[in-house]
C-alpha cells in the first residue's frame, strides 16, 4: 500500500521536480549533517592539537632556561674547586704592584674568558674581606658582615638555598639601585661561598654570576604561539618576559585574576630552581578564526550547492526539453502531421536515440504515404572545404633551419671553389645567427661572450679589406665570471658602425675586461670620428633613464637589459671627443653562479 503511494505521488511530479527531489534527499541533507559533525570535531582537534604544540613549546623554553642556570651553577662549581682564586683571595698584599700583576695574569683572564663563552652570565664578581685588595669591576672588597647583600643596598630581594648545605649555592632576585643609567636594574644571581679549601679560611669568600636577563627574554621570544611567556620566582615576581614587560624599575607581579576572559594559562615549574614559567595565550583568537573558518566554509558550500543546483536545473531543463519535442511529435504522427525533430535538438544520450528513431519512423511513413524521400543533410561539401583549409595551413610552415641549411651549402660551395675566406666568413656568420637567435640560456660566460665576439670582429676585419685591426684584453680572473648574453657585442657593433667606419685607415677597436675590487670593468673604445658635444649629451641623458634616441637602438637595449638584472647597482658611461675617438664603460657587479641573478 505504501509503495503504491509512493509511485502515485512521485507520478505527480514533472522531471524537474523529481531531480531536484534526489538532489536535497541526497546531497543537501547528508552535507549538512556530514558538516555539523566535521566542524564540531575539527573545533575539538584544534582546540587540543593547539594545546599540545602549546605544552611542547613552553617544554623547550623551559629545558632552555634551566640550560642557563645549571651551567651558571656549575661554572660556580668549577670556581669552588679553583685553589688559585683561593690563594690570590686570602693573600696579604703588601705591596699594590703585586696584587696588580697577581690580578692581571690570572683572575682578570679567567674570568674575562668565561665571559666571552658563556653568553648566558653577564657578569662575575669575586668578594672578599680582605683589606689589602682593590675594588673593581671583577673583585670586590667588603665588610665581613656585607656577605649577606654583597655589600649592595638591595630596594628588593630574595634568596633560596639551591642545595641542603649551608655553604652551597643560592639563587638571589634582587632590585638593585642603579649605577648608571644603561644598566639594568633587576638582578638573577648564583651566589655561591667559597669554603672549598680549608687551608684558605683567613678571609670570608664568595662568587656571584649574575644571569643576562635580556638573553633569557630573547629566548623566550622564540615562539609565536603565546601572546607573552613570563618567568617569575616562588613569589610571582616576574624576572624576564617575553613581551610587555620593563626590565628597569619595581618588579611586577604576574596575576592569572588580572588576564582578561578566554586566556589560557599553561606553568611550568623549572624542578629543582624555585621559578616557573608562565605562558598564556587568548583562546578567543583561534575561536574568531575558526568561526571566520566556518562561516567561510558555510559560505563555499553554499555557493558549490547553489552551482550543483543550477546544474541540476539546466540538465532537468533540458531533458524535460526533449521529451516534451518527443511526445509533441508522437502526437504529430498520430494526427498524420509527419514532421521531425531538428537534428541540433536530438542529442546523443538515450531521449536522443528514442527521437532519432522516432523521426526515422516518421520519414519512411512519409516516403511510404508521398511516395516523395526527403534527402537527408549533404556533409559532404563541408567535408571537402574542412580538407582544403587544413591542407593551406600545412603549406604555410617553413622550417626554421632552412637558413642554416642554406649557409651551410654555400660554405662548402666556396670550400670546392678554394675561397677558404669566404667560406670561413660563411661559417662565422651561420655561428653568429644560431647565436642570435638561441635564447635558451640568456646568461653567458664572459669566456664565451668573448669567443663570439672574436667572430664577429673577425667578419668586421673581413669587412673592412684588412684595414681594421682590433685588441682583446680580458684578465684570467674575468674570463669565468657570467653576464647577461648580448652585452658587449652591441656596444662593439656600435665602435664599428658608428665609430671607425668614418674613417679611411687605420681603423681600431680595443676591448678590455678586468676585475677590481669586486666589480667586471668593460672598455670598448675605437679612434673613430667621435660624438659631437650635443649628441653626446643626449647620449649621456639617455643612459640615465631619459628618452630612447632612434639612431642608439642598440646602445639603449644594451643599458635597459642591465637595469634589469642588475637594477642601479651598475654604470655604463661614454667618453668621447670629436675626431679623437670615442669610449664606453661599463661596470657590473662581479657573479659566477646563475642563482646570483
Amino acid at each position: 500500500m505504501k509503495q503504491l503511494f509512493s509511485h502515485r505521488f512521485l507520478n505527480n511530479f514533472s522531471i524537474t521536480q523529481k531531480m531536484m527531489l534526489i538532489f536535497v534527499g541526497c546531497v543537501i541533507v547528508p552535507f549538512l549533517i556530514q558538516n555539523i559533525f566535521f566542524l564540531n570535531a575539527t573545533e575539538k582537534n584544534i582546540q587540543e592539537e593547539m594545546m599540545q604544540r602549546l605544552q611542547l613549546s613552553l617544554s623547550e623554553k623551559k629545558s632552555k632556561v634551566n640550560g642557563c642556570i645549571s651551567g651558571s651553577m656549575s661554572l660556580a662549581l668549577r670556581y669552588n674547586t679553583n685553589e688559585m682564586l683561593y690563594n690570590f683571595l686570602d693573600t696579604n698584599y703588601e705591596e699594590k704592584i703585586n696584587y696588580l700583576m697577581d690580578y692581571q695574569d690570572n683572575i682578570k683572564s679567567l674570568l674575562l674568558s668565561d665571559l666571552a663563552y658563556n653568553q648566558q652570565v653577564i657578569q662575575l664578581t669575586l668578594y672578599s674581606d680582605n683589606p689589602t685588595l682593590f675594588n673593581g669591576a671583577l673583585v670586590k672588597k667588603i665588610a665581613s658582615d656585607e656577605f649577606d647583600t654583597l655589600g649592595e643596598n638591595l630596594l628588593d630581594g630574595r634568596t633560596d638555598e639551591l642545595t641542603k648545605s649551608t655553604n652551597g649555592p643560592r639563587l638571589r632576585v634582587a632590585l638593585v639601585p642603579l649605577q648608571l643609567a644603561t644598566e639594568h636594574d633587576k638582578s638573577l644571581s648564583i651566589i655561591r661561598p667559597l669554603v672549598y679549601f680549608p687551608q684558605y679560611s683567613k678571609y670570608k669568600k664568595a662568587l656571584r654570576i649574575d644571569i643576562n636577563l635580556s638573553y633569557i627574554s630573547t629566548m623566550l621570544r622564540e615562539s609565536d604561539l603565546f601572546d607573552n611567556i613570563v618567568l617569575v620566582d616562588s613569589d610571582n615576581r616576574i624576572i624576564a618576559s617575553a613581551n610587555y614587560y620593563h626590565e628597569l624599575g619595581a618588579f611586577e607581579v604576574f596575576s592569572e585574576d588580572t588576564l582578561k576572559k578566554g586566556i589560557v594559562v599553561l606553568k611550568q615549574p623549572l624542578g629543582d630552581v624555585p621559578l616557573s614559567l608562565y605562558g598564556f595565550y587568548d583562546s578567543n583568537i583561534i575561536s574568531k578564526e575558526f568561526n571566520f573558518m566556518r562561516g567561510k566554509t558555510i559560505l563555499i558550500a553554499f555557493g558549490s550547492m547553489l552551482l550543483a543546483f543550477f546544474f541540476i536545473l539546466m540538465v532537468a531543463g533540458n531533458i524535460t526539453k526533449r521529451t516534451k519535442l518527443v511526445v509533441n511529435l508522437s502526437k504529430n504522427i498520430a494526427k498524420g502531421n509527419f514532421t521531425q525533430i531538428s537534428q541540433d535538438k536530438i542529442g546523443c544520450d538515450e531521449i536522443g536515440v528514442l527521437a532519432d528513431s522516432i523521426n526515422h519512423m516518421s520519414l519512411q511513413l512519409q516516403n511510404l504515404i508521398d511516395e516523395e524521400y526527403n534527402s537527408r543533410i549533404i556533409k559532404a561539401q563541408l567535408e571537402r572545404e574542412n580538407a582544403q583549409a587544413k591542407l593551406l595551413a600545412l603549406q604555410s610552415q617553413v622550417d626554421p633551419h632552412f637558413m642554416f641549411n642554406a649557409l651551410e651549402s654555400i660554405r662548402l660551395k666556396a670550400i670546392v671553389k678554394n675561397e677558404a675566406e669566404t667560406a670561413k666568413i660563411i661559417m662565422y656568420l651561420s655561428k653568429m645567427f644560431r647565436h642570435l637567435i638561441n635564447w635558451d640560456d640568456d646568461i653567458i660566460s664572459l669566456s664565451g661572450d668573448m669567443k663570439f665576439l672574436e667572430e664577429f670582429l673577425f667578419i668586421q676585419k673581413y669587412r673592412f679589406d684588412d684595414e681594421f685591426e682590433y685588441e682583446i684584453m680580458v684578465e684570467e680572473a674575468a674570463k669565468a665570471c657570467l653576464l647577461p648574453k648580448l652585452i658587449i657585442q652591441p656596444v662593439v657593433e656600435n665602435a664599428c658602425v658608428h665609430g671607425v667606419e668614418s674613417v679611411s685607415r687605420n681603423r681600431t677597436v680595443k676591448i678590455s675586461v678586468a676585475v677590481i675590487d669586486n666589480q667586471l670593468m668593460i672598455s670598448v673604445s675605437d679612434n673613430g670620428i667621435g660624438i659631437d658635444e650635443s649628441r653626446l649629451a643626449e647620449l649621456k641623458l639617455m643612459l640615465q633613464g631619459g628618452k630612447k634616441l632612434t639612431h642608439s637602438v642598440g646602445l639603449y637595449n644594451v643599458y635597459q637589459r642591465l637595469s634589469l638584472y642588475y637594477g642601479r647597482n651598475f654604470t655604463m658611461d661614454i667618453h668621447s671627443r670629436e675626431k679623437c675617438g670615442t669610449e664606453i664603460d661599463i661596470i657590473i657587479p662581479v657573479r659566477y653562479s646563475k642563482e646570483e641573478f
